[in-house]
């Protein structure tokens, strides 16, 4: 099968043999950045000065292979995207959906195109698709120093062994002041980010707890009760009911009580490093590079 990549200025043809060369991982360098929405990855990744896949010139350079660049149906992901179906998908999966979800149409009665690579997909109909794209450009791209940036890490279901996962964690304040402060334009900004999206992602990976946690397990240094975290959310969230249900969610039950957040169990990996992200974006950004180098 041939395919094809952007690495550099045009696109390129691989062979058979470069495909399989490609797909040897254990001598690169990989970090996988997870995090909610408006956590702080892109301050790590300019530590890095990493630059995007799609505008690499070096192989050897640090490049960033992002669910956003394969996530929608801008014609620029879509490219990227139809770039590693199957020819006996791509017509199904220009303008219809991700290519590789095809066996979960076809199970639902619908009249789809064979997909030899179906099966490689991992998860239901709302699971992170784009992950399976990002996975294929790292194997087969030729990239040597590679940083996954995701809101997930499904990247590990079709790269397990990447070297360093590491989960950045903002306390609920931060992460609302940072949306804030990226919103001030409004919503016809294109870089504008809905503060419940971020939070609805919060709670897929934390929740709350009585116990101080240890460092590598959650944030032991910011304390909150009920009523602060209300105040917080209500300052600007306007929809009452998202924020008593996020704040029933994330385990927060009693008046007065005092909490910590922690990384859920089902969401740890065994290799998760975790770095609660401080106020003065010093201490996390120094943890980082200790992991990096």
């Amino acid at each position: 099968m041939l395919t094809y990549i952007k690495p550099f200025k045009e696109w390129k043809i691989l062979n058979e043999d470069s495909l399989v060369k490609n797909k040897k991982s254990d001598t690169k360098s990989t970090i996988l950045i997870d995090g909610t929405s408006s956590a702080g990855k892109s301050w790590v990744i300019n530590e890095l000065k990493a630059v995007p896949f799609h505008k690499a010139t070096d192989k050897n350079q640090w490049v960033i292979i992002a669910s956003d660049d394969f996530n929608g149906y801008s014609p620029e992901n879509e490219e990227r995207r139809l770039a590693f179906d199957p020819p006996s998908i791509r017509d199904w999966a220009k303008g219809h959906d991700f290519g590789i979800t095809s066996g979960i149409h076809r199970k639902a009665g619908e009249d789809v195109p064979p997909n030899p690579k179906e099966n490689e997909y991992v998860g239901g109909p709302n699971a992170n698709a784009a992950a399976w794209y990002m996975a294929q450009e790292f194997k087969c791209g030729g990239w040597n120093k590679v940083i996954f940036d995701d809101v997930t890490n499904d990247i590990l279901n079709y790269i397990p062994n990447i070297k360093h996962n590491v989960l950045l964690h903002a306390p609920i304040y931060m992460l609302i002041k940072n949306i804030v402060g990226r919103n001030k334009e409004g919503k016809e900004d294109p870089n504008w980010r809905n503060p419940t999206k971020a939070l609805d992602q919060y709670l897929e990976k934390y929740e709350a707890t009585t116990e101080k946690p240890k460092e590598n397990e959650g944030d032991p240094t910011t304390v909150f009760t009920k009523r602060y975290l209300e105040n917080v959310l209500s300052d600007d969230i306007d929809d009452k009911k998202y924020i008593d249900d996020f704040i029933r969610e994330l385990g927060v039950v009693g008046d007065g009580i005092k909490y910590y957040i922690k990384v859920k169990n089902e969401y740890r990996t065994p290799n998760l490093q975790l770095i609660n992200i401080d106020s003065e974006r010093k201490v996390y950004l120094d943890k980082f590079k200790e992991i990096v180098t």
